[in-house]
């Protein structure tokens, strides 16, 4: 993929934006994104870098996943979860430190960029965040509409 800028140049560097919930995807070559100053403040990020950003509850010695054991204190020296578990045990802690890193704290994984599903894929994804809010704000007439355009949508791809 080019570069979005000067259309020359092979894209090394993808600078999303999200304003408003709103993601931006911007593709850079390496002299546009150095030239912008984005390689060295985004190349060297990692979790470690936000370790500021996670908060010390009241219970830091007692918060512990029932599962593989860790602690929050053993968390935040070293940021890896044991388990799966971690995730939901932790969760009001790195919910933050997730929203800086990624935009979000919601997990939607990847597509390819050249999938012919593409934008199928991204209007399940869409329809059900959308479904997901409208469930959360009690619009259940709209979630029950979205819901039949998900299965709509998925009925047609058997």
């Amino acid at each position: 993929m080019l570069c979005d800028i000067c259309h020359k140049s092979e894209a090394v560097l993808i600078y999303t934006l999200v304003i408003n919930n709103q993601k931006t995807a911007l593709h850079l070559c390496e002299h546009c994104a150095t030239k912008r100053e984005l390689i060295n403040s985004v190349s060297s990020l990692g979790l470690t870098d936000f370790i500021s950003l996670i908060s010390y509850p009241d219970n830091i010695d007692k918060l512990k996943c029932p599962r593989c054991g860790l602690t929050y204190r053993k968390f935040i020296s070293c940021p890896k979860f044991g388990c799966s578990d971690c995730y939901k045990v932790f969760e009001k802690e790195i919910a933050p430190i997730l929203r800086r890193l990624q935009g979000s704290d919601e997990h939607i994984g990847k597509m390819a960029l050249n999938s012919s599903n593409n934008s199928k894929e991204k209007k399940v994804l869409e329809l059900r965040k959308r479904l997901k809010d409208a469930i959360a704000g009690e619009l259940y007439e709209e979630a029950a509409r979205i819901r039949d355009e998900l299965k709509k949508l998925k009925s047609d791809e058997g």
